[in-house]
């Protein structure tokens, strides 16, 4: 398992922004986030959570992954074993929640997998972001809260929202509760279709 430098994040982040001739107010004001957390990021200062990298990804109009990796070649496929995908937040962050990313390597995909680890004494994060999102338990008990509605998650169970809407989640019981948790892009989905649409065809 490795662990993704807070300042490999953010010269990423510096880097895509300056492609596309953004100051740092302007990111910021188009992520809904402060030019001091912005500036705090692209410095390495801060461990953001991932809710925070999906904002400012869909500014920067790039996936995730663009953040924790630069590959030379975008592989065909990626093999994540057991145990050595990549930390992105760590212990100590905002949230406290550990997201290990099971497909780093992979650059232009649909979506964003991670392995989520929650601990019991982990705060209660609110989150609200522009995608879609599904959840697949492996161990312990959530309860996620969306616009008000509570859903209780046991091993075994599944949960597909929009998470546009404002939801929360929370450790029920004494143990660590782990769990995939994939975020949707509806952004790229649709930029993929435009990308792959067939011309109409006419019959006489």
């Amino acid at each position: 398992m490795t662990t993704l430098n807070e300042r490999i994040i953010g010269g990423n982040i510096r880097a895509l922004r300056e492609q596309r001739k953004l100051t740092v107010t302007a990111l910021a004001k188009r992520s809904g986030l402060t030019k001091s957390t912005i500036s705090k990021i692209e410095t390495g200062r801060v461990s953001s959570p991932i809710s925070t990298l999906i904002r400012i990804a869909q500014v920067l109009d790039v996936p995730v992954a663009e953040f924790f990796a630069e590959p030379k070649n975008d592989p065909p496929y990626v093999f994540t074993p057991k145990g050595e995908g990549t930390i992105i937040a760590r212990d100590g962050s905002e949230i406290g929640y550990s997201y290990e990313a099971l497909a780093a390597e992979m650059r232009h995909k649909l979506v964003e997998p991670f392995l989520l680890t929650m601990k019991p004494d982990d705060p209660e994060g609110v989150f609200q972001h522009e995608s879609q999102e599904f959840i697949y338990m492996l161990s312990g008990r959530i309860v996620v809260t969306i616009n008000g509605d509570e859903v209780l998650l046991r091993p075994g169970d599944a949960l597909y929202f929009d998470s546009r809407l404002q939801h929360k989640m929370r450790v029920v019981g004494k143990r660590p509760a782990r769990f995939v948790d994939v975020y949707i892009q509806e952004r790229k989905l649709r930029s993929r279709k435009e990308r792959t649409r067939m011309p109409e065809k006419h019959f006489i």
